[in-house]
């Protein structure tokens, strides 16, 4: 068994989501403390202060659990097959169906930088599931911030876009044809 993991830990998404969902509540606590005077009773304030502090702790909870199933990424051979995981998203792809396994930028591959989300998330710096590309065809991917990618070309129904540390080592082992048993 051989494990290509990816690096996915999205800071430009973490620093996203941390400014929306705690920093935006912390201001908003504060302009309503810093107005109190103005507001016609405590308990209004109160009870808007605790609303506010358990979306505060919800939606860090949600943060949390978001940027660890983000940072759950891998791919994995083993028994002749391609394991793909990506946050919630897995795929298969058997080894005897690569067709091709090039390393690509993805400034020069405008149909794969311009696909479509169709299943996925899509964040900065970070995409994961189903896209498909400028010309219909269906596209795994599993991506961080990379521009050096894997474009791995099957004859099944999709390809797949990988952004592995080495995306080398992983094409010259998909093209390798004695697979693990």
């Amino acid at each position: 068994m051989q494990v290509y993991p990816i690096t996915t830990f999205p800071w430009r998404a973490f620093v996203g989501v941390t400014a929306l969902t705690i920093a935006l509540p912390l201001i908003v606590i504060a302009v309503v403390l810093a107005f109190s005077h103005a507001l016609p009773n405590w308990l209004v304030i109160l009870a808007t202060a605790s609303a506010i502090g358990l979306l505060l702790s919800i939606n860090a909870g949600l943060t949390a659990l978001a940027l660890y199933v983000a940072t759950r990424n891998e791919v994995t051979i083993r028994n002749g097959t391609m394991h793909l995981k990506g946050g919630e998203f897995h795929e298969r792809v058997p080894l005897d169906s690569v067709v091709r396994a090039e390393v690509v930028d993805l400034g020069s591959r405008p149909d794969l930088a311009r696909a479509k989300r169709r299943n996925g998330i899509t964040l900065p710096g970070f995409r994961v599931g189903w896209f498909q590309t400028t010309d219909t065809r269906w596209l795994f991917v599993l991506r961080a911030a990379q521009q050096r990618l894997l474009y791995v070309e099957t004859n099944i129904d999709f390809s797949v876009l990988l952004g592995v540390q080495a995306p080398e080592e992983l094409a010259l082992r998909l093209l390798d044809k004695p697979h693990d048993a």
